[in-house]
């Protein structure tokens, strides 16, 4: 007689045995899904670039100002925010330590660090041109994101990527964002639309 035969006794399953195996059960897939969860990130790694970053925006119709016209309150769409311009030499020295050829832990961590600082007030003002203005909006973004910096930072993002010094998965923020950059340049990057 085996267990497979005669199946489990009737006393084996008492209440306790139950609730102790509906708990071993539980976190079981508990540890199974946090595991799979931690480790799909590297193991989807994005091969084509999405169409569109952030979240929904519905696109601006207004009229587009002309180039360096001033606002009410005095600034100028044109103008880059603070926050992008005070980052320039702190993006320029990280270039300079993480080379594609040569990229230590340190290096790597203020190159990420200084390009998340770069970015996020170079797509939130793009995304201020886009709610306003619509796609005349992102055509302006273009023309003043197309400086000699500006090109210096999207090429060296595409080298170290090509020489595997990041994966688009190392970046929690702006994710969609550098894989558009990287993978299609910065003429395809805009706000996903609402609808």
């Amino acid at each position: 007689m085996s267990l497979l035969e005669q199946g489990l006794p009737a006393s084996f399953f008492t209440r306790w045995r139950a609730v102790a195996t509906g708990l071993g059960i539980g976190g079981a897939a508990i540890i199974g899904f946090s595991i799979y969860a931690s480790i799909e990130k590297y193991v989807t790694e994005p091969t084509t670039a999405p169409a569109c970053y952030g979240d929904g925006l519905v696109a601006g119709k207004g009229i587009i100002p002309p180039r360096g016209a001033r606002l009410r309150n005095g600034g100028s769409i044109d103008e880059r925010p603070a926050a992008a311009t005070d980052e320039n030499e702190r993006l320029t020295l990280a270039l300079r330590a993480c080379t594609p050829q040569s990229c230590p832990k340190q290096a790597w961590q203020a190159y990420r660090s200084a390009l998340f600082w770069y970015l996020t007030p170079r797509l939130q003002h793009t995304s201020r041109l886009y709610q306003g203005y619509g796609d005349d909006g992102l055509i302006r973004a273009r023309e003043i994101y197309r400086e000699p910096l500006d090109v210096k930072i999207e090429e060296g993002m595409r080298e170290r990527y090509a020489a595997g010094v990041f994966r688009f998965n190392d970046f929690r923020q702006n994710r969609e964002a550098i894989t558009i950059l990287v993978l299609k340049g910065a003429d395809a990057l805009r706000p996903c639309a609402k609808g």
